[in-house]
């Protein structure tokens, strides 16, 4: 796991997606803070691949980081970020999740809204 969390300071963007989809894959919470970085790096692939990441991970110190990507300025990123908030299902995305199922973009659109029904799944009183 080390390694691919020095790889995320590569200079090439490939390389820092590629860790973050692979720390995503070994699941280990330790990585949780390197992918938060991640999700504010400058390329948009390596924002994309932490925010998926963070969703297979599942820990609640990223639902407010992913809520913010909701507002990222690629579809990509709010994609992706909308995709891990269902999986991590906390009920302080729900507002921010409401607010991308009106994004401009059509696949962030729908995301969102199965977000929001797979949150809504896991809590009856929503």
């Amino acid at each position: 796991m080390d390694f691919f969390i020095e790889n995320l300071k590569d200079n090439d963007w490939r390389v820092r997606e590629e860790s973050t989809e692979a720390l995503g894959e070994i699941g280990d919470k330790k990585a949780v803070p390197h992918l938060l970085k991640a999700l504010k790096d400058d390329d948009w692939h390596v924002r994309e691949g932490a925010a998926l990441s963070l969703g297979l991970i599942d820990d609640e110190r990223s639902v407010g980081p992913l809520t913010d990507a909701l507002n990222d300025e690629k579809a990509n990123v709010r994609y992706g970020a909308a995709l891990a908030l269902s999986s991590v299902g906390d009920e302080r995305a729900l507002k921010p999740l409401k607010e991308a199922a009106q994004d401009k973009n059509e696949t962030v659109r729908k995301t969102a809204r199965f977000a929001l029904d797979e949150i809504k799944k896991r809590d009856d009183h929503f």
